[in-house]
């Protein structure tokens, strides 16, 4: 535990010392909630009736640092991003979980169903300091060491200085086996993320 602290404190100063990107993007800090579940992220957009929450709950702040120019696409821009994430739970698991993603962004010029403001995938490794708990319940195995991938949308303010609300899907898995064998988690995010 003590080594993953010093790297993630390590990568905190990096993300927080880096120059931030010319442009609109400012860098961003975000408090999130979120439960998991008993269910494939699949089930949420092919059976959410479906959706099985189970005990644990997670609570998790964030730091997102924009990385460079974007580049225009006929679906919007695309902007990169980094995000560091520390996360805990509670309930049947009480682990912390360091997470660090390399985002892109969809910025569309007109809202997304009239209500999303943007649309991000990010994808990276993430690191437990003991193994989960529900992993373990849902895999068999657990390992500390996963991949982690968020998949979100956004409504952002008309007020630039006020915050943003977002929903994202929080998954950590073995990468169908690439990174040895372990059980995944699936979750359910709401957050706020504001501007600095």
């Amino acid at each position: 535990m003590v080594r993953a602290g010093w790297r993630a404190a390590a990568v905190l100063a990096l993300v927080l010392l880096a120059p931030a990107a010319s442009g609109e993007e400012r860098r961003s800090y975000s408090l999130f909630a979120g439960i998991l579940t008993d269910n494939t992220w699949e089930d949420y957009f092919l059976t959410p009736w479906e959706t099985d929450p189970q005990d644990p709950g997670f609570l998790g702040v964030a730091l997102t640092q924009p990385l460079g120019r974007g580049f225009e696409t006929r679906f919007g821009e695309i902007r990169w991003e980094v995000e560091f994430q520390i996360v805990r739970h509670t309930g049947v698991q009480s682990n912390w979980e360091f997470n660090l993603p390399v985002t892109a962004r969809l910025v569309p010029e007109e809202p997304l169903l009239g209500l999303f403001d943007t649309a991000a995938f990010g994808i990276g490794p993430s690191l437990a300091d003991k193994p989960p708990a529900l992993e373990k319940m849902r895999g068999g195995e657990a390992q500390k060491a996963q991949v982690y991938w968020f998949a979100e949308v956004e409504h952002r303010s008309r007020s630039r200085d006020c915050c943003s609300l977002f929903a994202r899907i929080h998954h950590r898995s073995d990468a169908y086996g690439a990174i040895g064998e372990g059980g995944s988690s699936n979750g359910l995010v709401l957050g706020l993320r504001s501007s600095f």
